[in-house]
């Protein structure tokens, strides 16, 4: 009998831990409010942004320095505090986690090779793809870092991390999760200025990260933030090259 109920015993507590395996995923993503709140600031603050430039244009750099950054922390601020509310860690929130972080840069590499690819060819047939480039020098270390760090990582946060997440929680299915985030996100480049081409290569590209962020073996956004900013550093490069 001691050795049936042991057993027993044994049995029960592995069907609680593969029980909390089953919830834990769950448990760590966004809410559908948190979801649709959270894309409703992104979309504002990125129809908003734009009109600010022109206004401190004649300003001091330190003002126009804070509204050039102004967007990306607002996005990191709204990003925080939604985790926070929903009971998430941030690196739950992100999607960022420093494990295995030389596959994790490989495949940041790797995603470079295909995104670079997808964008520059449409330059082969006369397509503007490059953007403005900065021929200053100090200007352009600042747009570098601005590049690499708040618009390659940030933006990964967000739409790869939160965002993906949250329409992965939402919808329970991979792929539409990746559809939906990738469509939203190629969106979100238009009040900004892309074009309907751009738009459609934009969402292409985020298709290829959130795939990678939800099928290659421990990718998070270390690996599609790497990924990000080296391919729009990578352009800011060659249009400052051109100019």
């Amino acid at each position: 009998m001691p050795r049936r109920r042991a057993t027993e015993h044994n049995a029960t507590l592995d069907e609680v831990a593969q029980l909390s395996e089953t919830q834990a995923p769950e448990q760590a993503r966004p809410s559908l409010r948190s979801l649709v709140v959270v894309v409703l600031i992104l979309f504002a603050v990125v129809t908003v942004w734009p009109f600010a430039g022109p206004l401190v244009k004649d300003m001091g750099w330190p003002v126009r320095l804070a509204v050039s950054l102004s967007p990306y922390l607002v996005i990191v601020a709204v990003l925080v505090v939604a985790a926070r509310l929903g009971h998430l860690s941030v690196g739950k929130a992100f999607g960022w986690s420093t494990e295995h972080l030389g596959r994790q840069l490989l495949t940041g590499l790797a995603l470079l090779a295909i995104t670079l690819s997808l964008t520059l060819l449409p330059a082969l047939f006369g397509v503007g793809v490059l953007g403005d480039g900065e021929t200053r020098p100090l200007a352009f270390l600042y747009v570098a870092f601005r590049t690499f760090v708040m618009v390659g990582f940030v933006e990964e946060f967000a739409w790869r991390g939160f965002v993906l997440n949250g329409a992965r929680a939402a919808l329970r299915s991979k792929t539409w999760s990746i559809v939906v985030s990738s469509v939203l996100f190629g969106l979100w480049h238009y009040p900004g200025g892309q074009d309907v081409l751009q738009v459609l290569v934009t969402a292409l590209i985020g298709a290829l990260y959130a795939t990678a962020r939800l099928t290659v073996r421990g990718c998070t956004t270390l690996a599609t933030g790497t990924a990000h900013g080296l391919h729009d550093l990578a352009l800011l490069t060659l249009a400052s090259l051109s100019i």
